[in-house]
C-alpha cells in the first residue's frame, strides 16, 4: 500500500515552489494554519524576494525614499498599499494617507520606466476613486473641483497631495453642471505676485526661506499649462498628438531623454557624450502669460483679501506661445569655483522659432548659454 505524501513531507525547494505561487496577500493566512508553516516562513526572505519580484520592481539603490530595508518588510508594506488602493472605501485611504503617500513614492522610484511593473500597477491602481481621494486635497479645491474633492486638515498633507498631483502627471480639472474646473483658481496662484519675493526666491518655493518646494504651486503651473496646451491643439493646426496622457513616467529619476548622469566626460570624447545634461537636440517650449494689462488690474486694481487668501479666479485667457528649440553643445569645461564640482559646465548655442502663426520676436531668435551644475 503506497502511503500519501503530505504538504509537510515535501523538500523545502518543493514547498518553496508551492508558495511561490501563493498570493502575498494570503501568507499571513498561511502561517496561522500551524506551526511548521509559521517556522518556516519567518524570515524567509529568499521566499520573500522572489514573491516580491514577481509583481514589483527591484528596488533601486541608495533611493531617497524605501519601501522597506528587508524583503519581508517590502513585501508587505506593498500589500498592504495594494489593498488600501483597491479598497473603496475613503476613510481607508485617508486614514494613513501619510503612510501611502509615502510608498507610492517610493514604489515611483524605478530604474526603468519604459518596462517597470511598479508603473503598470499604478496604472491599473489609480481608478476615480483614487484620482479624487488622494490627488485632490490641496487647497486649490476648497474653492475648485465637486464634492468628492476634500482639502486635507494639514498644511502638510495639503502639500502632499499636491506632490502627489504633480507626481502623477495629468492636470486634475474637472468639468461638469456639478463641478468647478481648477484652471481659473491655479491661474490665479500663478499670478498672484505676493507669491514671489526674496523668501520666495522668486519662484515656487515655501515662503519660509528655507528653499523647500511649494508643491501647491507646481501644481497649480502644472494645470495652467495642461489647460492652455489643451487649448492650443484644439484652436490650432499643430499636429502635437496626445499631451499630458502617461501617469507617473515623468517622475521617475532620470526619466528625461538623453540623460547621462554616469557618463565618464573624457576630454578624448565628443562634445555631445561629455555633456551630462543632454542638451543637445529639439525641444519644445510652451510659454504661457496674461496680457500686461490684466495682469496689473489683478494685482493692483483692488485690495486684496486681508486674511492673505486667494484672490479671485482669472477666467481670462492667456496668450500662449509654443515654440521649438534646436540647441548644439559647443563646448564642455570643468567647473569653477563657484560651481557644483561633480559635474562639467557645458555651453551651448542654437536657435528658438515659434510653431504657430503669430510673430514674436521673442520667440523667433538666436541662443547661447551655459549650464554649470548649482553648488
Amino acid at each position: 500500500m503506497v502511503s500519501l505524501c503530505t504538504l509537510l513531507d515535501l523538500p523545502h525547494e518543493l514547498l518553496h515552489q508551492i508558495l511561490l505561487n501563493v498570493d502575498p496577500a494570503d501568507l499571513a493566512r498561511v502561517r496561522l494554519t500551524c506551526s511548521f508553516l509559521d517556522r518556516y516562513l519567518r524570515k524567509n526572505e529568499l521566499l520573500f524576494k522572489e514573491l516580491y519580484l514577481q509583481l514589483w520592481d527591484e528596488p533601486v539603490e541608495n533611493a531617497s525614499v524605501s519601501i522597506g530595508l528587508t524583503w519581508e518588510k517590502r513585501l508587505q508594506n506593498a500589500v498592504w498599499l495594494q489593498k488600501i488602493l483597491a479598497s473603496d472605501h475613503v476613510d481607508s485611504k485617508l486614514n494613513d494617507y501619510q503612510q501611502v503617500v509615502h510608498f507610492i513614492t517610493a514604489l515611483l522610484q524605478v530604474k526603468n520606466p519604459t518596462k517597470s511593473k511598479n508603473l503598470n500597477f499604478f496604472d491599473e491602481a489609480f481608478d476615480k476613486v483614487n484620482l479624487d481621494t488622494l490627488l485632490c486635497r490641496s487647497s486649490l479645491f476648497e474653492q475648485a473641483g465637486d464634492v468628492t474633492h476634500v482639502p486635507a486638515d494639514t498644511e502638510f498633507e495639503r502639500q502632499l497631495s499636491a506632490k502627489l498631483h504633480c507626481y502623477y502627471g495629468i492636470p486634475i480639472d474637472p468639468r461638469g453642471r456639478k463641478s468647478k474646473p481648477t484652471h481659473p483658481w491655479a491661474r490665479s496662484l500663478v499670478y498672484d505676485l505676493r507669491n514671489y519675493d526674496t523668501n520666495t526666491m522668486w519662484g515656487p518655493f515655501r515662503a519660509d526661506g528655507s528653499g523647500r518646494v511649494d508643491w501647491e504651486k507646481v501644481e497649480a503651473i502644472m494645470i495652467v499649462l495642461g489647460f492652455n496646451l489643451k487649448v492650443l491643439v484644439e484652436e490650432s493646426d499643430i499636429p502635437l498628438g496626445t499631451l499630458w496622457a502617461v501617469r507617473f513616467r515623468g517622475a521617475v529619476p532620470y526619466s528625461a531623454p538623453h540623460l547621462k548622469p554616469t557618463l565618464d566626460n573624457g576630454l578624448d570624447l565628443p562634445l555631445e557624450l561629455r555633456d551630462p545634461y543632454g542638451v543637445t537636440g529639439t525641444w519644445l517650449r510652451v510659454v504661457c502669460f496674461l496680457d500686461y494689462h490684466d495682469f496689473y488690474a489683478f494685482n493692483f486694481g483692488s485690495i486684496p483679501p486681508a486674511d492673505g487668501g486667494p484672490r479671485p479666479p482669472i477666467d481670462i485667457r492667456e496668450a500662449i506661445r509654443f515654440i521649438k528649440l534646436g540647441i548644439t553643445v559647443t563646448k564642455v569645461e570643468p567647473p569653477g569655483p563657484d560651481d557644483g564640482q561633480a559635474l562639467p559646465v557645458v555651453h551651448f548655442r542654437g536657435a528658438s522659432r515659434l510653431m504657430h502663426a503669430f510673430w514674436d520676436p521673442n520667440a523667433n531668435s538666436e541662443l547661447t548659454g551655459e549650464s554649470p551644475l548649482p553648488k
